[in-house]
């Protein structure tokens, strides 16, 4: 499976259940894609205006091909960017709980250090000291020779996602 099929599987497994927004730009890198998931749970009393409580939970995730090895300079580069990013797709909303960004490379293959560095990557901040929530930031590698992802452990169930084309391919 080449980089574009590959892309575009994702996407389209992602289109359900995110918003998707094509050819965007990351700082320098050129998007083909990015999602964007956003939940919103209230309990409220009798009617709708008395609510109780309400949390939004968001999810971003950032897709970029890369047509050759990913080596360590590359994922040191494109974390930089993407974590300089961030702020400008970050909830300023009261009800804000949580917002998981992941950003992935999609490439053939990938370098034992750049499979290092973006086991290593994860970055959680808390807002107004967690009154007004947290994010989480975790890097992802997309190997399509070996048909594996490389991640941070807690990202693991985050990343589940990026195995389905895989599957899609096989069929």
């Amino acid at each position: 499976m080449n980089t574009n099929n590959y892309i575009h599987t994702l996407s389209t497994i992602l289109t359900p259940y995110f918003d998707i927004y094509r050819d965007e730009k990351l700082e320098a890198f050129s998007l083909p894609f990015y999602a964007h998931y956003h939940r919103r749970d209230e309990k409220y009393f009798m009617t709708k205006k008395s609510k109780i409580w309400a949390v939004e939970n968001e999810q971003f995730i950032f897709v970029w091909p890369k047509n050759d090895i990913v080596t360590k300079e590359d994922v040191i580069q494109f974390s930089e960017a993407f974590v300089r990013s961030l702020p400008n797709y970050l909830s300023s909303h009261q009800d804000h709980m949580s917002t998981v960004f992941i950003g992935a490379i999609v490439a053939p293959e990938a370098h034992v250090d750049a499979i290092k560095e973006v086991k290593r990557f994860r970055k959680l901040r808390f807002i107004r000291f967690g009154l007004h929530g947290w994010l989480e930031c975790y890097l992802a590698i997309i190997a399509l020779n070996k048909k594996e992802r490389f991640t941070h452990r807690k990202a693991l169930p985050l990343t589940d996602v990026f195995e389905k084309p895989f599957e899609e391919g096989t069929n």
